[in-house]
Order: structure tokens, then C-alpha cells, then sequence
């Protein structure tokens, strides 16, 4: 029988690391497996695929609230006095939250900010110069429908008159 074997408590130590980390390579490394074997198992097996993308989403998910906790509490960092550590406090990096501006509001802080923001400029002077050329197309039309509608009662007079 040709297929990949299954090894439960092996896929199952490299999935629990993958969800810690949400790193491939540490997780092969804390469960003992190579890359290979793992990328085979989630190309050969639907169900590993399946729990795969779950770990992986909870890796995600953890490093996402570890950015979030950087960029607004802040990582321990030392106090120093007189060449001794007194204290530790949390300190915000604003290196994160800028990123996370970034990702978060690309339209505004990303570096394609100016660009987009010309790109919805040029947009709203386009749809400006639509609204304008849709209103002097109605004012011609009717015009021309007002100088049809008189010629016509023209016409319809000069037939009572003859």
C-alpha cells in the first residue's frame, strides 16, 4: 500500500507548536519532524490540510494580539540607576503601532497613502465633470424637445388657418 503513514502524535505535537508559534520551522524543530514531511502530509491529507490552516490561523491570531500588546502596552524594559536594574517598565514601541496604522488604514498612512489619495481626487473630478456634462445634455434635449413642441404648434396652426 503506497500512501503517507499516519503518525497522529507526531502531527498532532507539530500542529500544537505550529498554533504556538505559527512558525513551520520551529514547530518541525519542537516536534522532531522534517519540513518535508509535514508540507507532504498537508498535500497528501485533506483532514491534516484542514487542522493545519486551523493552527495556522491560531498562530496568527496569537502574534496579532503580541503586536497589538507591543504597540499599546509596550515591552518590559529595564531601569537603570547608578549602574544597577531598579525597575522594569512598559514601553510602547511606536515602530509597531505605526505599522499597524499602516496595515490597518493603508489609505491614509501606507506608503501608496498620496498616491491613492490623488487616485480618489482624479475620481471625484471625473464623476464632477459627468454630473456637469449629464446635466447640459438634459438641458439640451429639452431644449430641443420645447423647439419641436413649438414647431409642432406652429404647424398644427398653420393647418387650422388653411
Amino acid at each position: 500500500m503506497t500512501g503517507i503513514k499516519r503518525c497522529w502524535r507526531p502531527q498532532g505535537r507539530f500542529l500544537r507548536e505550529f498554533a504556538r508559534t505559527g512558525s513551520v520551522s520551529a514547530a518541525c524543530r519542537a516536534s522532531g519532524l522534517a519540513r518535508r514531511t509535514v508540507y507532504n502530509w498537508r498535500d497528501a491529507d485533506a483532514d491534516f490540510r484542514r487542522r493545519w490552516e486551523g493552527a495556522r490561523e491560531r498562530g496568527v491570531g496569537r502574534l496579532r494580539d503580541e503586536v497589538m500588546e507591543r504597540a499599546l502596552v509596550g515591552a518590559e524594559v529595564p531601569v537603570w540607576h547608578d549602574g544597577r536594574i531598579v525597575d522594569h517598565v512598559a514601553e510602547p514601541d511606536p515602530r509597531v503601532l505605526w505599522k499597524l496604522l499602516q496595515a490597518l488604514h493603508a489609505d491614509t498612512y501606507g506608503p501608496r497613502a498620496a498616491e491613492l489619495r490623488a487616485e480618489r481626487e482624479r475620481q471625484a473630478e471625473f464623476k464632477r465633470r459627468l454630473d456637469e456634462a449629464d446635466k447640459r445634455v438634459a438641458a439640451y434635449e429639452a431644449r430641443l424637445q420645447a423647439e419641436r413642441n413649438a414647431s409642432l404648434k406652429g404647424q398644427e396652426k398653420s393647418d387650422d388657418a388653411g
